[in-house]
Parts: structure tokens; sequence; C-alpha cells
């Protein structure tokens, strides 16, 4: 009896069923790479799903085909093997640190109100604040 990881699916799909969401997440970035991967680096990349999670390991693969072309998967493979262990479940991100650790990002969705309108307002219920007293 083997513990080895799964055979592919079918004959005609020879992606392995443990790593259907790897390429599926990496495809739906829009990286299209070949996943003809010899049945060593099947039993390898099974190892690194287990050890630093499909989210870390789709994630860097599609930062390093942002910054370069890259043609098969196999190229991931050596990327893949410096990863860390994913972070136990629990644990909170750090801190951001830099230059910009400080700055909110806005919600480009929220509808925002111009300096003037913002002015107009604080106007508006400052004259409110008189009537009231008078």
């Amino acid at each position: 009896m083997s513990e080895g990881p799964a055979s592919p699916a079918s004959p005609f799909d020879p992606i392995p069923p443990y790593a259907r969401p790897l390429v599926d997440r990496i495809t739906a970035a829009k990286v299209y790479v070949g996943w003809d991967l010899t049945a060593g680096e099947w039993l390898r990349l099974d190892a690194m799903i287990k050890k630093s999670g499909i989210d870390m390991l789709a994630e860097h693969a599609v930062t390093i085909a942002a910054r370069q072309r890259v043609s098969s998967a196999r190229y991931f493979l050596r990327a893949w093997t410096s990863l860390p262990p994913a972070p136990a479940a629990g644990t909170v991100p750090a801190a951001p640190t830099g230059p910009n650790a400080d700055v909110i990002p806005l919600d480009r969705a929220a509808p925002r109100k111009g300096r003037a309108a913002q002015s107009a307002d604080y106007l508006a219920a400052a004259l409110a604040r008189m009537e009231a007293q008078q």
C-alpha cells in the first residue's frame, strides 16, 4: 500500500488532485505555465504544499511571474523550496514599518466630499449653531 500522493484524476488531466487548487489559483491570476512535472517533482510539490500551504505558494508564483516571463511550473519549484512553513492558525501579522506605515489607504469605492463641500457643511453647521443660540 502506497502512502504517497494520489495519481492524476484521469489520463487526460496530468495534475494530481492535491495540486489542482494550486494550479487553479495560479491560472486564475493569469499566470499560464506548463505543469509537465516528473513524478519526483510532483512528490516535492506535495511536500511543499503540506509545508507552506497553497496560498503562500500561489502568491509567490504570481509575484515571480510578474517580474519575469515563466513558461514552466518547474521554475517555481526552486523558489518554493526556500519558503517558510505556513504560520500557525491565529497568528497575527506584524505591523507594517517603513516610510508609509502610518498611511491609511483610501477606499476608492466610498463616496468622498471635496474641500468645497466639506467647507460648506462646516459653515452650515456653524450657522445653525449661531441661530440656535439666538
